[in-house]
């Protein structure tokens, strides 16, 4: 196992290696959104006996082995596989809130970055070079403003919409569920392109336009302008982040 110095030796490595860290990011999004179906997210919820749980942490494992395309580094497979059944299986024991969520995303971002040391100590001239590729940045901040900060607003945000007599499944959730996916994803490009001032009229329109939703009282207003500002705010810390990695390409 390696010892404090060796981390601290080896630290650095996640300054650099984006071109090892963008693709397990991309292959632990994709395996924990897009690609698992929602039999999984409710199969996995009787923890170490559910086959849901074993059949995603395969999928996550063979994903961000292929990401990686370091055909050699055979050590991804069981890291991943091991570590989203530890992690997933015991967090099946715990409520469905917010704080566990982020939790869970940080334990499998720790897991990242232990990868990302280890890699880099054994390849440390992969072929793919230090610099993150453009299309790995672009890929991993659309998974964000997609799919993560959409499902991290919703559980932030589940309290108030039971208070409100708000559901999930009702179709005006679906809507809003639309609606914060493409407002982020028009954040996203707006920063991309360095139109970070064209953000104040996307945020005066939607007001125009959520007007007589903002009139049926103070705690519909308050629900509605919580989930838009912490739309639009992650949607553009992603995009300021994506800039930052896109100048070092």
């Amino acid at each position: 196992m390696p010892d404090i110095g060796w981390i601290l030796d080896h630290l650095p490595a996640l300054g650099r290696r984006w071109d090892l860290a963008l693709p397990l990011l991309a292959a632990h999004f994709l395996a924990d959104f897009p690609m698992q179906p929602g039999t999984w997210v409710a199969g996995k919820r009787a923890g170490f006996r559910s086959g849901a749980l074993y059949a995603h942490s395969l999928l996550a494992a063979v994903l961000a082995y292929a990401l990686t395309a370091l055909w050699e580094a055979w050590i991804v497979l069981p890291v991943i596989l091991v570590s989203h059944l530890v992690i997933d299986g015991l967090k099946a024991r715990l409520a469905d809130t917010w704080r566990v969520f982020l939790g869970d995303q940080l334990a499998h971002l720790l897991v990242v970055a232990g990868l990302v040391l280890a890699l880099d100590a054994r390849w440390p001239n992969p072929w793919i070079g230090w610099r993150p590729h453009p299309i790995w940045v672009l890929f991993v901040a659309w998974l964000l403003v997609w799919y993560v900060e959409g499902c991290f607003i919703g559980k932030a945000t589940a309290a108030w919409q039971r208070a409100l007599g708000r559901s999930e499944g009702d179709d005006l959730e679906r809507a809003g569920l639309w609606i914060g996916r493409l407002e982020r994803s028009l954040i996203l490009v707006l920063v991309l392109l360095g139109r970070v001032e064209a953000i104040g009229f996307l945020v005066a329109a939607k007001s125009i336009f959520r007007f007589e939703a903002l009139k049926g009282g103070r705690k519909d207003a308050e629900y509605i302008l919580i989930g838009t500002m912490a739309s639009f705010l992650l949607a553009l810390l992603t995009g300021l982040a994506a800039v930052w990695l896109l100048r070092r390409a």
